[in-house]
């Protein structure tokens, strides 16, 4: 924040956010079933509140800011699992959507400067990142379910054998391939000892006396370990090698055992242990580029993320180790509760994902100048509480109602670009109650008087000079009606705007002191 906040002004703004959801809340209750509807409602108060908490400077805030907004994505996409069908889905987030674009541009201003960091979508580009990489591990985890991986290894590694031959061969490339990672492991090694001590100086000396480089080896010894890689699987060729081990008669069984299998396995974790040096050492410069300059503002815009994934996984791994059977979610087949967890992450990922497509989709129309980056939000959140009011009508919404929302819309936009005048202008703490007041109030008034109107002409004149007629007076004619007028009172609205700045508090009582004085005189 800079020194003046110039947000929108908060009592003006405190009142578009409440008409907004209160107006949003009851409309979408009279159209479809209440138990999505405060879902989706949930989802994106929640949302709202992360928005809010995420545009500060404190850290924990930034975090818990992070964990609500991932919270609202999944109630958002298990909305979609509460919706009996298509146009019953639309309406339950479609109004919750309207409220909640209202409310964050009221709070915190839904699309900042071009100059200013965007924390929210740093926080959702972040977040998707770590989403794909939960889901991969838990696909990973449900494939290894399925097929009882363990077991596997287990039955690997006590079924190991190789023939004679091939472990001979196989055990010398081993060797080669086990010093060549060892070379570069004792690198990382010396890169992760900032300080060696005397101990660690002679151990990391005698680790580069092993490692070679791969130039270091001789070329003819590379030859032969890759002419006996072709020779080793070649039937003959072991027919012969053991006919070799069975002219030794007591050297030649011990080296049938040694060549099998038993020297391969120690190879085979010492070569393990040194990728997993190097994997280490990868995943840690990555880590470090990921998380920038500052990890710590990083890491809280990915804590809801993360907390998810894990939180979901480590829930997975302990019903799965409990032998808890019951499904709380579509599973892949076998896959046990890590498939419940993959499907729980891939909702919250695509709900992210349309969240992010819509910030961008908004801030390239702030861009194109199509709309203003101060009332982006209210714009678009008081749009959409119109169509989905028009819809609501389809679907048997009462009259009054779908005369209320649009009036709603109307207010919501108005008040909303008032309050960002005010904010822009004055900052969002100026003492002008009474301006906001006056305006807010007025704007309510002629849209009341635009509804009474509409009811009078519907309940009133109509049937007195249309008896015959007015029965079947088709509810289409009475929604037009509804909306030329109030178009009507939306352009008497404009006209009525004030053109200059609004004025505080201390203004009108200096403008009274000197009408005072010139009075007197």
């Amino acid at each position: 924040m800079t020194a003046l906040d110039n947000r929108p002004a908060a009592s003006s703004a405190a009142l578009t956010g409440t008409v907004a959801v209160l107006v949003s809340l009851v409309l979408g209750l009279a159209v479809v079933d209440p138990i999505p509807v405060l879902a989706g409602f949930g989802g994106g108060l929640c949302i709202a509140a992360g928005v809010w908490a995420l545009r500060s400077e404190a850290r924990e805030r930034i975090a818990g800011g992070s964990i609500l907004i991932i919270i609202g994505a999944g109630v958002f996409c298990g909305t979609a699992l509460l919706a009996t069908d298509y146009w019953s889905l639309v309406v339950a987030l479609g109004f919750p959507l309207a409220a909640t674009l209202v409310v964050i541009d009221a709070s915190s201003g839904l699309v900042p400067p071009a100059d200013a960091t965007d924390e929210l979508s740093a926080m959702l580009d972040e977040s998707f990142v770590v989403l794909v990489v939960g889901v991969i591990v838990t696909i990973v985890c449900a494939v290894a379910a399925a097929v009882r991986l363990p077991w596997v290894f287990v039955r690997v590694v006590t079924g190991f054998s190789l023939h004679p031959l091939v472990g001979f061969v196989t055990l010398q490339a081993g060797v080669l391939l086990a010093l060549l990672l060892l070379d570069r492991a004792t690198e990382t090694l010396e890169s992760w000892v900032p300080a060696p001590t005397a101990t660690t100086d002679r151990a990391l000396e005698r680790l580069d006396l092993l490692g070679t480089n791969w130039w270091d080896i001789d070329t003819p010894l590379k030859a032969a370990v890759g002419l006996q890689l072709l020779v080793a699987f070649v039937p003959t060729a072991q027919m012969l090698f053991d006919r070799f081990l069975d002219s030794l008669p007591v050297l030649g069984s011990a080296l049938r055992v040694v060549f099998s299998g038993p020297l391969h396995l120690p190879l085979a974790a010492g070569i393990l242990a040194l990728l997993a040096i190097l994997i280490v050492e990868r995943l840690r410069q990555w880590l470090l580029q990921w998380l920038g300059d500052d990890p710590g503002q990083s890491l809280a815009r990915q804590t809801g993320s993360i907390v998810a994934a894990v939180g979901l996984l480590l829930g997975a791994l302990a019903l799965t180790a409990a032998g808890v059977t019951r499904r709380v979610a579509p599973t892949f087949t076998g896959g046990g509760h890590y498939g419940s967890a993959t499907v729980l992450l891939l909702g919250v990922l695509i709900s992210v994902a349309v969240l992010r497509g819509l910030i961008t989709l908004l801030a390239e129309l702030v861009g194109a100048e199509v709309l203003s980056r101060r009332v982006a939000g209210f714009a678009t959140g008081s749009g959409l509480l119109f169509v989905m009011t028009l819809l609501g009508a389809e679907r048997g919404l009462a009259p009054i109602l779908v005369l209320v929302g649009s009036a709603a819309a109307l207010l919501v936009w108005d008040a909303g670009a008032h309050a960002s005048s005010i904010g822009q202008q004055l900052g969002r703490d100026a003492e002008t109650t009474d301006s906001e007041f006056v305006h807010v109030t007025g704007t309510a008034a002629v849209l009341a008087g635009a509804i009474l109107l509409v009811l009078f002409v519907r309940y009133v004149l109509i049937p007195v000079a249309v008896p015959t007629t007015s029965a079947g007076l088709s509810f289409s004619s009475v929604l037009a009606l509804g909306l030329v007028l109030l178009a009507i009172a939306a352009f008497a609205l404009a006209l009525n705007a004030h053109e200059e700045g609004p004025h505080t508090s201390g203004d009108r009582s200096g403008s009274r002191g000197e009408r005072t004085a010139d009075d007197s005189d």
